[in-house]
């Protein structure tokens, strides 16, 4: 697999999260990732940790913008985006290291699919 998935991830005031989100994509198997922080806003540290990760990988796109809720946020992620699939990820979220690429396998084995959704846990 060679095709590029570009992860969102909105974020407003999460500065308690952001950094286990992008440290579960960061960490994924499958690696031919672009992976777009929109910083909503914030007026906690987000824009800070978030830009402390970009420093380090190259992947990692970060876009601070004046609040426009989690879908305006989300919008302007997939304007930038370049890749060929799209995971929307809320930045209080995480994922385990091996769910983009089984994801994008359920994608690319089933052609002609639109959505590709898998489980999830609530975690406390």
């Amino acid at each position: 697999m060679i095709e590029k998935v570009s992860v969102i991830i909105p974020t407003y005031n999460l500065e308690n999260y952001i950094g286990r989100c992008l440290e579960s994509v960061i960490n994924q198997s499958y690696s031919n990732l672009e992976i777009i922080v929109v910083n909503d806003g914030s007026t906690d540290n987000t824009q800070i940790i978030a830009e402390q990760y970009l420093r380090n990988d190259s992947r990692i796109i970060v876009i601070n913008q004046d609040n426009m809720g989690l879908s305006g946020a989300r919008n302007t992620g997939l304007d930038v985006s370049t890749g060929d699939y799209i995971y929307l990820l809320d930045a209080d979220d995480f994922i385990n290291p091996n769910t983009i690429y089984k994801l994008l396998k359920i994608a690319i084995e089933n052609k002609g699919l639109v959505i590709v959704a898998g489980d999830h846990r609530i975690v406390y």
